[in-house]
């Protein structure tokens, strides 16, 4: 009787892409989630993973955010502000992140910021 071995990679490609990185930098993505975004590969692999759980803007609202606290000039800081807001935060956004905001009083808009 011939037995198949099965190449249990090809299952781990079909479904994430981990499989392209060293072990010790997937092993170092599982500890720290600021070591898995700021790694392309961790990035890639990690936007793969939200994208066959159909929440990709998560990690896209995440790096809005991080561009915007980088954002040093005091008009492109509402522009991107207004962006984030109508992209993720507003009812009905194109990649809504969550309805916890709408919810929530803990977050809200200061209608007098410059726009």
């Amino acid at each position: 009787m011939v037995t198949e071995e099965k190449d249990h990679n090809a299952i781990v490609k079909g479904r994430c892409c981990f499989h392209r990185s060293p072990t010790a930098e997937a092993v170092a993505w599982s500890e720290n989630m600021d070591t898995l975004l700021t790694s392309q590969a961790g990035l890639d692999a990690f936007r793969t993973f939200l994208k066959s759980e159909f929440s990709e803007e998560n990690v896209e609202f995440w790096l809005a955010c991080e561009d915007f606290k980088k954002t040093e000039c005091a008009e492109k800081i509402a522009s991107k502000a207004r962006m984030i807001y109508s992209e993720f935060i507003e009812a009905d956004a194109p990649k809504e992140v969550s309805e916890i905001f709408h919810d929530s009083e803990s977050f809200s808009i200061n209608k007098s910021a410059p726009r």
